[in-house]
């Protein structure tokens, strides 16, 4: 499943940890000595001029210069935070296991706690800001909360029918009113009025095999990825699709896309692919450490930083060998 990438504890000898901060509580994060290579990050996003990942146990490192250094800290929670999102003005959310949402409004210097009662403790695995300035958070069993006020409070609704109770992993707003969602057990819904209804599509993975994340290209087409090395592209909304060949059977945890376009996949084993034809091909390359990658994105110079289980560095793809 999404960002549980081995099931693996912190691997760091740390202080006690903190308790969990309680909802309506503000923390800073405690600064500690971390090194950046030896733990479990599982996102990272950009927060303006600096770098924010997240990961076990509350763990939150920043980078302000495009991933070479990290500082580490605890955000006064023992929950695994599988994601990380900007959404502007300095105002950032985190989110993860046992129904945990932080929300930072000074770029990730304090946090505090959202209280979601309607979600108990299921798991958040995405966040995704819309074109209408409201916030999705997606996740265990079914999971859809919308927020329309950066974050601050959130109301749970149903989704594509009433028994709907797959795991969601990823939704994002591909333009034009429409949303497009992925999930557990090959499922895929589109919605045609920003989130209001609805319409579950068929699943081009044989074997109902779970999808962990969906980008818009540049030329307008949709990639999803996910288990045992899946890529499809589809020209169509998601009506037909076509199988993007990857010589390789290993799981894509995640994906993102630079400004100009080019698109990088994060995957098990130190898996990195690569396109720069809006997703039609790809190039693959591995870190030298091969161990399982949450995320990835371009650095500000070109280079790839990635993020994952004691694999948290960047390189420079174009050096890479196939």
């Amino acid at each position: 499943m999404k960002k549980i990438l081995g099931g693996v504890a912190l691997a760091l000898a740390l202080a006690p940890l903190a308790p969990a901060v309680q909802a309506g509580e503000t923390a800073s994060p405690q600064p500690l000595a971390i090194k950046v290579a030896k733990v479990a990050l599982f996102d990272v996003a950009r927060f303006d001029e600096k770098l924010v990942a997240v990961g076990e146990r509350g763990l939150v490192m920043q980078s302000t210069d495009e991933g070479k250094t990290w500082s580490g800290a605890l955000a006064s929670t023992s929950r695994t935070l599988n994601t990380v999102l900007y959404l502007g003005n300095k105002v950032g959310l985190a989110a993860g296991h046992g129904g945990t949402m932080l929300r930072t409004e000074d770029l990730g210097a304090t946090w505090k706690a959202i209280k979601i009662e309607s979600i108990g403790t299921d798991s958040i695995l995405g966040l995704s800001k819309l074109s209408d300035g409201r916030v999705i958070a997606c996740g265990a069993f079914g999971m859809y909360l919308e927020s329309a006020d950066m974050g601050k409070s959130w109301v749970r609704k149903s989704i594509i029918k009433e028994d709907f109770e797959r795991h969601i992993s990823s939704i994002t707003d591909i333009g034009g009113g429409k949303l497009f969602l992925v999930g557990e057990t090959g499922t895929l819904a589109i919605s045609h009025d920003m989130g209001a209804t609805w319409k579950e599509l068929v699943s081009p993975y044989e074997g109902e095999g779970s999808f962990f994340g969906v980008l818009r290209m540049t030329d307008g087409a949709l990639l999803i990825y996910g288990m045992r090395g899946r890529v499809y592209r589809s020209t169509d909304e998601g009506a037909t699709w076509t199988r993007i060949e990857i010589p390789s059977v290993i799981s894509f945890n995640g994906g993102s896309m630079a400004d100009d376009g080019r698109v990088v996949l994060a995957g098990n084993g130190g898996l990195i692919a690569t396109s720069s034809d809006n997703g039609k091909t790809f190039t693959l390359h591995f870190t030298k450490d091969v161990q399982n990658l949450g995320q990835a994105l371009y650095a500000k110079d070109g280079a790839i930083i990635h993020v994952g289980f004691l694999s948290n560095g960047r390189f420079d793809a174009s050096a890479q060998k196939p």
